[in-house]
């Protein structure tokens, strides 16, 4: 075998192995129903309750040093104050913005665009924190942007 033909298989070896991806930080994105958790599961998995009403509209994950799920949900306005009772953020714990707490918009996740989004945060005590933001929606609708993360 030629060293250029050996070149020419290791660079196509290097290029297979960029595709397969680093291994340090995957990350997976769906619609729901592409075979993503139910909004029952994943408010199960970070400690919320939502209302039968309510739609997971996206989910995504990101799995490296710190874990992250977040995913985005329409809710009623008038299912919201119910919402709030049950999570662990304070409803006058919320602010105006995004204050660092989103993340950047990518696919369905846009908070920097949403209508008036108000973000609070909770701290669990095994060390892993979940950010709320609520936005204004349709008429009688809101949107919440859910994210938890830690180790």
């Amino acid at each position: 075998m030629t060293s250029s033909r050996r070149a020419l298989i290791a660079v196509a070896a290097g290029a297979a192995l960029a595709l397969l991806g680093c291994p340090r930080r995957a990350r997976d994105a769906a619609a729901p129903g592409d075979g993503q958790p139910t909004l029952a599961a994943l408010g199960h998995e970070v400690g919320l309750t939502f209302p039968a009403t309510a739609r997971l509209l996206g989910v995504s994950r990101e799995r490296g040093i710190d874990d992250l799920v977040r995913f985005k949900v329409e809710l009623r306005r008038a299912d919201l104050a119910a919402f709030l009772a049950g999570a662990p953020v304070p409803p006058d714990a919320f602010e105006p913005g995004e204050g660092g707490l989103m993340g950047p918009d990518q696919g369905f996740w846009n908070p920097s665009r949403a209508a008036s989004l108000r973000t609070g945060q909770a701290i669990h005590e095994d060390h892993r924190t979940l950010n709320i933001g609520i936005a204004d929606g349709g008429p009688g609708t809101v949107f919440l942007y859910i994210v938890e993360h830690g180790t």
